[in-house]
């Protein structure tokens, strides 16, 4: 079965689950945290997914790393999905996870790309502009590229808003261009 369709059953299982139980604002904290540890290091998933290992032992490794730490619908999950054999599955469960608690909210995952790092306060005016344009709640990424040596560049869902100096330079040179000398 493609691993897509496999993820996302078990994400909109807990979705719906945790929506019930008023507990999906924690467990997308908690899932967005241990997803990115996982995607910096894959070591757990390696260890959970071992077919030469007891599931005893990975239930145990479990409940020492997790009970406690994060909240115990996804607690329950990862014994689930150790249960199941589908701990390989536990990033992109994540990140479907994110996809549906984003979807339910309105909020809309943004890259903010500039030259030079913002402080958080240009951070959050850029933020509250983002959500008055669109009209929903912007989640920011920020990201530096000196590339575009001063603006920014927001990606927002599927659109581009290319405020850079490079983009307008770009412009500039393709209008030069067209221009005809006599």
């Amino acid at each position: 079965m493609d691993k897509q369709i496999i993820a996302r059953r078990y994400a909109h299982g807990l979705f719906e689950y945790t929506e019930e139980n008023k507990s999906s604002d924690t467990v997308q904290v908690d899932f967005e945290s241990l997803a990115d540890i996982l995607k910096a290091d894959d070591s757990l998933i390696h260890f959970l997914a071992a077919p030469q290992l007891l599931d005893s032992d990975k239930h145990a490794v479990v409940d020492k790393v997790f009970q406690g730490k994060v909240h115990e619908n996804l607690y329950s999950l990862i014994h689930l999905l150790v249960a199941k054999h589908r701990t390989d599955f536990m990033v992109e469960i994540a990140d479907e996870y994110e996809a549906l608690y984003n979807e339910s909210r309105a909020i809309v995952g943004t890259r903010l790309i500039t030259a030079v790092p913002l402080t958080p306060e240009e951070v959050n005016a850029i933020r509250a502009k983002l959500n008055k344009l669109t009209g929903r709640q912007i989640d920011l990424e920020p990201e530096v590229d000196e590339k575009i040596i001063a603006g920014v560049i927001a990606i927002v869902g599927d659109k581009i808003i290319d405020r850079s100096v490079r983009h307008e330079l770009e412009v500039l040179r393709e209008q030069l261009m067209e221009l005809k000398v006599n």
